[in-house]
């Protein structure tokens, strides 16, 4: 029986084992900072055991489609190209001929043209020597690269495959060659799409000086490798623009160096310390301390009523700032709702989760409020959260940047599209400008040769 006993109780330490381990796996993907549509649902079943109408219910409990009493959506249509009269001159059942048709049955087929070959065109550049001064002039072309054997479509469409559609360098080059019959290697379509950045990097520029002109910013970072190592990809998004900028720190000089030290507006974003750190005038993300408090009150009894009374200020602001309230009634909103969190703070409550949850609360009780005295400020970061899923999808395809070209060329074509996209541009056409703009730019700009006789 002894022997039985020390048996049982070894399997159960190994098991207690096993299900910490489980645990700690589990946590990395369901914590407070999990936004709800990655969480698992709620129900334990398992989809074979839905019935088949059921087949179609989605993870977070909602179901696909538009809810009802919502008008369909169609597709818009435009007029054809090419109208083809389709007849028919027996019936297929008895063979007996036909005299005219009744009616007419319209279909509408949109069709794209096959793929074109490469259009390749060799130009010989004249160059000259002048007879005064000794200097050598080459002739330019306007659609004649500077550097490289590729033009401006392949460029783009490369930079595009790359970041639009995720594709490795290397299926980019297939894709050429399936459908262009356009011969070239995973390395090229990597120097191509590193053109495309350096092209955008005026506008990348560009989309900086906006954004440090902004009122308000949503700022939010993830975590990126570089060459292996732990690196941040940041996020600074505004209405109409966001950046994105890769470094390897994580503290408050990123912000001061995208922003500038001087930067005046109203910051939106979590909790982390950089933010403080960069400027006192933040709004914090409601989202993020609410499910905090959810998840706190599952682990605590004392952080049921707290969570409920944190969710009832937040829902009661909202509520009252649907009505557009004066400068005046706004101040005064924020007093009282201040004045029921700082109730919140001063509960006694044992030491684990909800004390935590309340230290928090304390710690940025000069930031929950900002968003009820200006209208133009969110109460939460969903904005820049939402901005960086695109570079979350990447990174699980890519891994790592290799080096401070791969840094380079990720943060700038990830800016230039997703801003183009927020500002309703066709990321294709807006690439080929760019790299247009810039071949003629540095021909504007180009020092030609001067040759010295002895």
């Amino acid at each position: 029986m002894e022997e039985r006993i020390d048996e049982l109780e070894e399997k159960l330490e190994q098991k207690d084992e096993r299900i910490e381990e489980l645990e700690t796996r589990l946590r990395k993907y369901e914590n407070p900072h999990t936004p709800p549509s990655k969480r698992r649902s709620g129900t334990d079943e398992s989809p074979t055991s839905q019935d088949d109408e059921d087949d179609d219910v989605r993870t977070d409990g909602g179901t696909p489609g538009r809810k009802d009493g919502h008008d369909p959506e169609w597709r818009s249509t435009t007029d054809p190209d090419e109208e083809i009269e389709v007849t028919c001159d027996c019936c297929p059942e008895c063979g007996d001929h036909f005299d005219e048709s009744v009616g007419v049955s319209p279909r509408l087929v949109e069709e794209i043209p096959d793929p074109q070959p490469p259009e390749i065109t060799r130009y010989n550049r004249h160059y000259y020597q002048c007879d005064s001064c000794g200097t050598e002039t080459v002739a330019a072309h306007p659609d004649c690269p500077d550097e490289g054997q590729f033009g401006v479509n392949v460029i783009a469409q490369s930079a595009l495959s790359r970041y639009d559609h995720r594709l490795p360098y290397r299926k980019i080059a297939d894709r050429f060659e399936q459908l262009h019959e356009l011969e070239l290697s995973g390395a090229s379509a990597w120097h191509a799409t590193e053109r495309a950045a350096r092209a955008g990097r005026c506008e990348y520029e560009q989309i900086r000086r906006e954004i440090q002109d902004a009122d308000v910013v949503h700022i939010d970072e993830t975590g990126i490798k570089r060459d292996g190592e732990q690196a941040w990809i940041w996020t600074f998004k505004t209405a109409q623009h966001t950046l994105y900028a890769v470094r390897e720190s994580r503290g408050s000089d990123v912000p001061a160096e995208v922003l500038g030290e001087d930067f005046a507006g109203t910051v939106i974003c979590d909790g982390w310390t950089a933010y403080p750190a960069f400027s006192s005038n933040l709004q914090r993300c409601w989202a993020h301390i609410l499910r905090e408090a959810e998840d706190a009150a599952e682990k605590q009894a004392e952080g049921e009523p707290i969570y409920h009374a944190l969710r009832q200020v937040y829902v009661a602001l909202q509520a009252r700032l649907e009505s557009d309230p004066s400068p005046r009634e706004r101040a005064d909103l924020q007093r009282v709702a201040r004045r029921e969190l700082e109730s919140l703070i001063e509960r006694s409550v044992p030491d684990g989760p909800v004390a935590t949850l309340l230290g928090k609360i304390e710690g940025g009780l000069d930031h929950w409020l900002t968003f009820v005295g200006e209208p133009a400020v969110s109460p939460t970061n969903n904005a820049a959260e939402n901005a960086l899923r695109e570079p979350v999808v990447l990174r699980k395809i890519i891994g790592t940047l290799r080096n401070d070209r791969g840094m380079f060329v990720h943060e700038t074509v990830l800016s230039l599209l997703a801003t183009w996209r927020q500002q309703g541009r066709n990321p294709y056409e807006e690439l080929r400008r760019v790299v247009s703009s810039n071949e003629m730019l540095s021909r504007a700009h180009a020092v030609p040769a001067v040759e010295t006789s002895g």
